[in-house]
Order: C-alpha cells, then sequence, then structure tokens
C-alpha cells in the first residue's frame, strides 16, 4: 500500500472514530472514504453498515472521489453539524 493510500486510510480512520464519539450519543456514525470505486473501500463501507446496522446505529458513507479538496469539505462539514448537533 502506498503512503498516499496509507495516509487517506489513516485519516478517513481517524475522522470517523473523532466524529462516532459525538455521533453515537446522536445515533449517527459518519465514515469518510477516499473513494468507492476501490473494492477495499467498499467492504470497509459493508462492514461499517453491518455494525452500525447490528449496534442501532445509522451510518452516513461520503466519497470524496480521490479529491482531497472534497474530503476536506466534508469533514469541515461534519465538523459544522456536529457543533451545531451538540448546541441541541
Amino acid at each position: 500500500m502506498n503512503m498516499k493510500k496509507l495516509a487517506t486510510l489513516v485519516s478517513a480512520v481517524a475522522l470517523s472514530a473523532t466524529v462516532s464519539a459525538n455521533a453515537m450519543a446522536k445515533d449517527t456514525i459518519a465514515l469518510v472514504v477516499s473513494t468507492l470505486n476501490n473494492p477495499f473501500f467498499v467492504s470497509l463501507k459493508d462492514g461499517a453498515q453491518k455494525e452500525a446496522d447490528k449496534l442501532g446505529y445509522n451510518l452516513v458513507v461520503l466519497d470524496s472521489q480521490n479529491n482531497p479538496a472534497k474530503e476536506l469539505a466534508k469533514r469541515a462539514g461534519l465538523n459544522r453539524s456536529r457543533y451545531q448537533n451538540s448546541a441541541d
């Protein structure tokens, strides 16, 4: 696995863990992946969906389409949403 893919994977997992901790209180977990055109990330999404369903959580999957700018925008949107929801 090359470093770019590894960095993207680590970023996606770290973000989903960060968002997940707060989102669990709202029954929603977010997972950001670099692309759903890669079988690895499709398997990751499917496994996450299976576990979310089993535990009663809603899973939101965001595909950044291998575009770092889109990924940052999606992450920023999740953070804004997280803080807005925590103020409710």
